[in-house]
């Protein structure tokens, strides 16, 4: 669906953005998932069975959870934005014990901490997935495959094996400066 673009439908109300047509998609053809992905492919966000989102942060859990199982999740590490859930932070150091890093919004920035410090897992709760043993960046199609890999080795449904954690409410309040934020400001905010 949504896959005829003219120049200018690109996102409009569908892709990773938007993925109620998707939702209802699924339901009506009974499928195991769905995936929608961003117009130029770097992002996912998939849809159960049920009709339910699975964000980046789920899929971050999900895939977490299978590379601390095989033990290839190096440095028992994984890097996000501080736009992710508590619920996946909590998740990932109570359940898996997992370490989280979060660094500022944008893929670039997981990017470049991945690289740096040689971690091989971290994403957006947008739907950017970065697998640092395969790229060194976000790859929906990559994404995709990866997930049906999961379930196809579980032999479960899509609900079930995203059920992996309760999500805390989240609201995103923007703040307009008058001017530049200045370093020293920026750290004592990280502090507090």
């Amino acid at each position: 669906i949504n896959n005829n673009p003219n120049g200018v439908n690109i996102n409009l109300e569908c892709g990773a953005v938007n993925v109620s047509q998707l939702s209802k998609k699924v339901l009506e053809n009974k499928a195991d998932i769905g995936f929608a992905f961003d117009g130029d492919g770097d992002r996912i966000i998939a849809v159960d069975e049920k009709g339910q989102v699975i964000d980046g942060d789920n899929l971050i859990g999900l895939f977490a959870k299978n590379l601390i199982n095989s033990n290839k999740l190096k440095k028992k590490t994984v890097v996000t934005t501080v736009m992710s859930n508590l619920g996946l932070e909590k998740y990932l150091n109570d359940k898996l014990n997992i370490k989280l890093i979060r660094k500022g919004v944008g893929d670039i920035n997981v990017i470049n901490e991945m690289q740096k410090n040689g971690y091989v897992l971290g994403g957006e709760q947008s739907g950017h997935i970065i697998f640092g043993d395969y790229m060194n960046t976000g790859d929906g199609i990559l994404t995709a495959l990866k997930i049906l890999e999961v379930l196809s080795i579980n032999s479960s449904k899509a609900s079930k094996i995203f059920n992996l954690y309760k999500k805390f409410p989240q609201k995103r309040i923007d703040l307009k400066l008058k001017k530049a934020m200045k370093i020293s400001m920026d750290q004592k905010i990280k502090k507090l």
